[in-house]
């Protein structure tokens, strides 16, 4: 089965010169190719290829919108961008708008068809450096997103510390005295938070918190201050 390449480069010359090199390759069919951005997104949904061959630098529409404009579709290609500027942050960004990699246009003639075939194996395509901090910026948003799931979340930095104080035990006047506030507001913090958390009772909260690490938190905390 062949793999389709769609070719989108706004220099006829360099634009020919692509095809007839991937057309040379076995396993590929170039089923496309065009100059203008605005075309791009009509001949993906049109020719569905399976691997998009992007420039940057398009008239009517850049680069970076149609990468913006093919995320909205249900099923888009696999994107290699080409292009003559090298720069990390450049790379990073087609990244980030989801390319799966970048090639500049110096080394195109000699790995190209290797490029493309990584790609449409789902591998990425970018300089070790790029790749690492991919890989970096993916770590922290995972980190970021389970950090927002976390239940203890829900509360207010008041109630977590009054949750801490209830699974150390003390009562609500201890608590009151210690946080240096009423007995009845310590009530209301206690009682949303066993609204929030879903839990029944002080024990419970307890448990909860010493399984959420945020005792050692709160004692982390106070050796910093």
């Amino acid at each position: 089965m062949s793999l389709s390449i769609l070719i989108a480069e706004d220099d006829a010359l360099l634009r020919s010169l692509l095809a007839e090199i991937l057309s040379a390759q076995d396993g590929f069919e170039v089923v496309g190719s065009m100059e203008s951005g605005r075309e791009v997104v009509d001949a993906v949904a049109r020719l569905r290829p399976t691997v998009l061959l992007l420039d940057l630098h398009l008239p009517g529409l850049s680069g970076l919108r149609v990468l913006e404009q093919l995320n909205d579709l249900p099923e888009g290609p696999l994107v290699l961008v080409l292009s003559g500027d090298e720069e990390e942050d450049t790379q990073l960004e087609v990244a980030r708008n989801g390319a799966r990699g970048f090639l500049p246009k110096s080394r195109a003639g000699s790995v190209l068809p290797q490029a493309i075939r990584a790609v449409a194996g789902g591998e990425l395509w970018f300089t070790r450096q790029v790749s690492e901090r991919i890989f970096r910026e993916y770590h922290q948003l995972v980190r970021r997103v389970r950090e927002q799931e976390r239940p203890a979340n829900q509360l207010s930095d008041r109630e977590r510390e009054v949750l801490v104080c209830v699974a150390r035990g003390m009562t609500n006047g201890q608590i009151a005295r210690d946080l240096f506030m009423s007995i009845h507001t310590v009530k209301l913090h206690i009682q949303n938070i066993f609204r929030k958390l879903n839990l029944p009772n002080r024990t419970e909260a307890a448990v909860f918190a010493v399984r959420e690490g945020l005792l050692d938190e709160a004692d982390g905390e106070s050796e910093d201050s």
